[in-house]
């Protein structure tokens, strides 16, 4: 299991850099194709724009890296599918949250908080719906194919 951890942590945290890097470049663009350090913020706090740049780019790869990495929950086979999803979207939330405020994404009120979270809470529902319908049906196809076995 830890050897999963990591590489889906790997995975996440490079995915994360890309979209990053991806989501800065079309927002730059969008804003006018001035900087591609959003918020200023950042640079305020840097000081350089390739420190405020580098900094943006770890943050969105710890921020893919860690729903990455707590997609392992899922394997707990001592917990229930509701824990399960509870754990990882709070894990996921709160580290999103934590990151945002640091790089000045987003003000820490209780608005933009409960904003964020919700948004997020609709995200993680869908994609957990869909996640689940397409495992229930391969159990469900797995299921008639070892019934077929038997007979």
């Amino acid at each position: 299991m830890v050897t999963q951890l990591i590489n889906r942590a790997v995975f996440g945290f490079v995915l994360g850099m890309v979209v990053g890097v991806l989501v800065v470049i079309g927002m730059s663009y969008a804003d006018g194709g001035g900087s591609l350090v959003l918020p200023n913020v950042l640079l305020e706090m840097m000081g350089s724009e390739a420190g405020a740049l580098l900094v943006q780019m770890l943050s969105s790869g710890a921020f893919g890296a860690i729903p990455m990495a707590g997609t392992v929950l899922y394997e707990i086979g001592s917990w229930g599918l509701l824990k399960q999803a509870v754990v990882h979207y709070v894990s996921y939330t709160v580290a999103f949250l934590l990151l945002g405020i640091f790089l000045g994404w987003f003000e820490p009120t209780i608005v933009d908080l409960g904003t964020m979270a919700g948004v997020f809470a609709v995200c993680h529902c869908a994609i957990w719906l869909v996640m689940y319908a397409r495992y229930r049906s391969e159990a469900k196809r797995l299921n008639e194919l070892l019934g077929k076995v038997r007979m």
